[in-house]
């Protein structure tokens, strides 16, 4: 059964009297220690013996993990035989290792996933030693959107690629006025931008290696089928997606030699940030800026991504890109410049 907070407290409370050894600690003097920590804390008034000595004797056992040196000197007084022993200063077991690399697969996005089942213990164990040190301050924000659709679907289809079962998957594209009904063996669940996309072989499809990606926020429902799930030997995974900048891309589709300009005010954030995993320095240009390359899939997460830098980049190769940024660009400006007279345009 998961070690409760109130547990908890009392066996902290314990392991801060024993390390405490300029006195002399009996049963009785335990009892109250813990008695007046949870009043303090929860207003639980009474703490009987037996509680104490399960809680010392969960301490010494294996059950969560600390194997406390607890002995009993004189037949009356408690203390640990290591003095250097802590419960706050025990590193994480093989067994605890393992289970929190696959609680945390599940909990890298909070709220999407709802199913930790077994993982109680360690989390609880984790939080009480976050509880040991938290303060009010906010010290670290992690970026993430709370009002996107569709993060109810990754624990179930988490669940199903560790399965592997194949799925149906009710989705309405934003290119399409009508629904569409994809039947998959899904692979893989990637993140990018604040948005989950799955990536999974198309059972719909007679083509082979057909490989799609779908967005989880256009996804209507998801619940498994009786086709047989297809296994992936169509791709690595790290590969599949460290070939590129973003989500999309055609299986078959090769990595293009990507040339870049930046100017002297963007050439610092480009060389602490790279693009990409692939991103070289080619030139440092006497005015500061900078020439840099990559080898990536040709997608429109990679426009994006020039496009973000505004008139601080020019794309030298390859020639088709150079001529797509430049018309969106091209067109942008248009529609400023028709817009100049318009009256509603706020001043």
């Amino acid at each position: 059964m998961p070690a409760n907070r109130n547990i908890l407290m009392r066996i902290r409370t314990i392991d801060a009297c024993l390390r405490n050894r300029r006195k002399h600690w009996t049963i009785e003097d335990l009892r109250q220690a813990c008695e007046d920590a949870l009043y303090d804390y929860e207003g639980i008034p009474n703490i009987s013996l037996r509680t104490v000595q399960r809680d010392i004797e969960l301490m010494r056992g294996d059950k969560l993990g600390y194997f406390a040196p607890i002995v009993v000197r004189d037949r009356k007084y408690y203390e640990y035989s290591d003095p250097e022993y802590s419960i706050a200063g025990l590193p994480l077991s093989e067994y605890d290792l393992n289970e929190l690399s696959s609680a945390i697969d599940i909990i890298k996005h909070y709220q999407g996933f709802n199913k930790i089942r077994g993982q109680e213990d360690i989390l609880t164990r984790m939080q009480d030693q976050v509880q040991m040190q938290r303060t009010k301050r906010q010290i670290v924000f992690i970026e993430t959107n709370r009002q996107l659709k569709g993060l109810h679907f990754l624990s179930t289809l988490y669940e199903h690629i560790k399965r592997y079962e194949a799925i149906t998957v009710r989705y309405h594209s934003f290119r399409s006025a009508r629904e569409t009904v994809f039947r998959l063996s899904p692979y893989l669940l990637c993140e990018y931008n604040n948005r989950w996309f799955l990536v999974a072989y198309n059972n719909n499809s007679n083509k082979s290696h057909n490989v799609i990606t779908l967005a989880l926020d256009r996804m209507l429902a998801v619940e498994k089928s009786d086709d047989e799930y297809i296994d992936n030997t169509f791709f690595n995974p790290d590969e599949y997606l460290g070939a590129m900048i973003g989500i999309t891309r055609n299986l078959h589709s090769k990595p293009v030699h990507v040339v870049l300009r930046f100017d002297a005010e963007q050439a610092p954030y480009v060389l602490t940030k790279p693009m990409h995993q692939s991103q070289l320095l080619m030139e440092k240009k006497p005015d500061g800026g900078i020439v840099v390359s990559l080898d990536v899939i040709y997608n429109m997460e990679l426009e994006g991504k020039i496009l973000a830098f505004g008139s601080h980049v020019e794309v030298l190769a390859p020639r088709l890109l150079r001529h797509r940024i430049a018309g969106q660009i091209l067109t942008a400006a248009t529609h400023y410049r028709a817009r100049e007279g318009d009256s509603n345009v706020s001043r």
